[in-house]
């Protein structure tokens, strides 16, 4: 949800002006490596020995949906989250066995309230209705994993692949709600390409209750985890390599969450952030500023300018950009979010300066995440005159930072920033930032870098 901050600016617009540069410092339900081998897909061990071969290894061995059914239903799960108050679900999803058979992989927002939430335990239930306890290992947010443990041995581990070629035939497994487990049959469409995050495309249904389920190759090993569905058998997958890597973390012992979950976030943003700096932004010209726009494959810009009516004193022509990156913490708190908006704003006819003054006012304004009190601090805002493009600008920036995600005395952090054009008496100019879930001295790298690329140029 999202909320409006308002700060006065008419007062602004009359005053004189000592421009100064912005400040800047440095900074559930909801490709990995090829495989070494041709295996049945589930690890063999002295305790776990290797089930009948499945597939096509062997030119004599057709492929078989029967066995790939009776040979994987012991290892899915289905994962659900308990409100320990109430006895009552507040999550589920798949899960399925993995490393040395005690292990279950899972979705993190299957997982998530038992992370956030006080009062809430992680539960299994098999395919053969058995119910039991589950304890937390390791989380990887940033890609939508998780692993959780039993005291006992859950059945044979799966083994985990690479991404398979673009057209090679998919089975997604899962155990959703009341419904046991299922197989749904898919292509495999290759890495989204422009997109911040790392998934496959699935041309397969994944039901709701399927998160956190494996997709299998014909070889029986786990080149994906189920994670979303936009319908029209358009399903999403995490690639098993970041499940390859979490593995490892879990069996290296114990990890602090809140510790861990801060650590993926500053890796995250400074992956994800350090191509910005570059100068190969798109340009768009918006009244007289020349601005940057677009940026790689997953920032895109829109028009949003508003419809004129006829009696309007004022027009506006606006450009909101922004990333599809979005990384969930817990059902009210979505951090990773980057967008900005470019608004020209200007009398349609002349007016008194102190009636286009009181219009333009009311476009200052700071939209803000709703976040809650327990995870997040107060808002510290700052106002400022700066000078942008060589014009002169009123700006207000301001942060709040969680109070669980802190490394090296910085915490994560959302950023907003407004700035909004002054000394005009018939027309304006304002650029509104949003930055959620950053550290803050590489939040405002970013912001002033976009700052540094704006011009204005005279009609």
């Amino acid at each position: 949800m999202k909320k409006l901050l308002m700060f006065p600016l008419a007062a602004a617009m009359a005053a004189a002006v000592c421009a100064q540069p912005l400040p800047s410092a440095p900074g559930g339900e909801k490709p990995g490596s090829a495989p070494s081998e041709i295996n049945t897909g589930l690890a063999a061990d002295a305790n776990h020995p290797a089930p009948p071969p499945l597939l096509a290894a062997q030119q004599d061995t057709p492929f078989s949906v029967k066995a790939l059914f009776s040979s994987y239903k012991p290892s899915i799960y289905q994962v659900r989250t308990i409100n320990t108050a109430t006895g009552q679900k507040t999550s589920i999803g798949s899960g399925f066995v993995i490393g040395d058979g005690k292990m279950i992989a899972t979705n993190y927002h299957v997982i998530a309230d038992a992370v956030n939430k006080e009062k809430h335990a992680i539960e299994y239930i098999a395919t053969d209705d058995k119910e039991g306890q589950l304890r937390l290992l390791a989380v990887d947010v940033v890609h939508d994993l998780a692993i959780v443990a039993a005291d006992h041995d859950l059945g044979k581990p799966f083994k985990l692949g690479g991404v398979p070629e673009q057209g090679e035939a998919l089975y997604s497994l899962g155990n959703p709600g009341d419904l046991g487990f299922i197989i749904v049959d898919g292509i495999n469409n290759g890495i989204l390409q422009k997109s911040a995050r790392s998934r496959i495309l699935f041309s397969g249904a994944i039901n709701s209750g399927m998160s956190g389920g494996p997709t299998v190759n014909k070889a029986g090993e786990v080149i994906g985890i189920n994670v979303e569905s936009q319908g029209n058998d358009i399903g999403f997958l995490v690639p098993a390599s970041h499940l390859a890597e979490l593995l490892k973390q879990a069996e290296s012992g114990a990890v602090n969450i809140n510790e861990s979950i801060a650590d993926q976030l500053i890796a995250d943003n400074g992956k994800y952030y350090a191509p910005f700096f570059k100068n190969d932004w798109k340009k768009a010209t918006i009244g007289h500023y020349t601005v940057p726009t677009e940026f790689g494959g997953d920032l895109r810009c829109w028009d949003v300018s508003p419809q004129q009516e006829l009696e309007d004193l004022a027009a506006s022509e606006s450009v909101i950009c922004q990333s599809d990156r979005v990384t969930y913490i817990s059902g009210d708190t979505q951090v990773g979010r980057m967008g900005f908006v470019y608004s020209n704003f200007y009398a349609r006819e002349p007016m008194p300066a102190a009636r286009f003054y009181h219009l333009y006012s009311r476009e200052y304004r700071l939209p803000y995440e709703l976040r809650s009190r327990r995870d997040f601090g107060d808002f510290a805002c700052t106002a400022d005159f700066v000078a942008i493009g060589g014009k002169p600008f009123k700006t207000t920036y301001c942060t709040q930072p969680s109070k669980k995600y802190i490394k090296n005395g910085e915490a994560i952090s959302d950023l907003y920033l407004i700035a909004a054009q002054i000394g005009e008496k018939q027309q304006g100019f304002t650029i509104t930032m949003m930055l959620t879930g950053i550290q803050e001295n590489l939040g405002k790298r970013v912001m002033a870098h976009i700052l540094e690329q704006i011009t204005w140029q005279p009609n």
